[in-house]
């Protein structure tokens, strides 16, 4: 079943689960979000992707006419991605990580000379010894960029079992809300994802907000 966030004639956002791919891959068996989506709606063309332990919103375009205009907003940088996440110690200072990343191994990335351009935007919300709650803005849109630029400033996400501590939680990284412009109508549209129960319970696990606190009404998170 599809979580629909938003939807009309010509887009389609949903609100991924952590644990789903988004694409097939080498497991035949495992569920995958395209496949979903294409057995929804007759035409589907995927935009955007997040990782397999990654939640929250993402978008399809159901028309092929508007996938040009798309493209030029990706990349003009017209659509901007603003996520949530857990990460390891206290950072308290908002940051501006200008980092280019190269691939380190078959499934692997890093922060290096020689390597793609990638520029991320980390604001603290509620910084503690124990972890950090961080909005995240994404100037460019390479593979794992997040992941690799928290680890790379010594703050990986918490569950991040590649770039940080193997443990039993997924990498708490979630898409919180991504904005354009419609392609049809020209008119300003923001799409927003409610945090999953597993990144609520990590955070007050962790003592980083209180068990039952509103997340979403702290500074940086809307």
């Amino acid at each position: 079943m599809l979580d629909i966030l938003y939807e009309d004639d010509a887009l389609l956002f949903v609100n991924k689960p952590a644990g789903i791919v988004v694409q097939r891959g080498y497991d035949a068996d495992e569920p995958v979000l395209l496949e979903i989506a294409a057995a929804y709606a007759s035409t589907i063309f995927l935009m955007q992707r997040l990782d397999r332990g990654t939640s929250g919103v993402m978008f399809f375009s159901k028309l092929a006419s508007i996938n040009a205009n798309l493209t030029r907003q990706f990349e003009g940088k017209r659509i901007r991605k603003r996520y949530l996440a857990l990460c390891e110690g206290e950072l308290g200072e908002r940051q501006t990580i200008d980092a280019p990343l190269i691939r380190t191994g078959p499934i692997s990335f890093g922060a290096g000379d020689g390597g793609k351009r990638a520029i991320t935007i980390v604001t603290p919300v509620r910084a503690t010894r124990s972890g950090s709650l961080v909005a995240v803005d994404l100037l460019t849109g390479r593979t794992h960029q997040i992941r690799v630029h928290l680890a790379a400033i010594g703050h990986p996400l918490i569950g991040d079992w590649l770039y940080g501590q193997r443990n039993d939680v997924r990498p708490m990284l979630h898409a919180r809300e991504l904005s354009m412009t419609h392609p049809l109508t020209n008119e300003p549209l923001r799409v927003e994802a409610p945090l999953p129960d597993d990144f609520r319970d990590t955070a007050a696990e962790r003592g980083i907000v209180s068990r039952g606190e509103d997340m979403l009404t702290l500074d940086g998170c809307s």
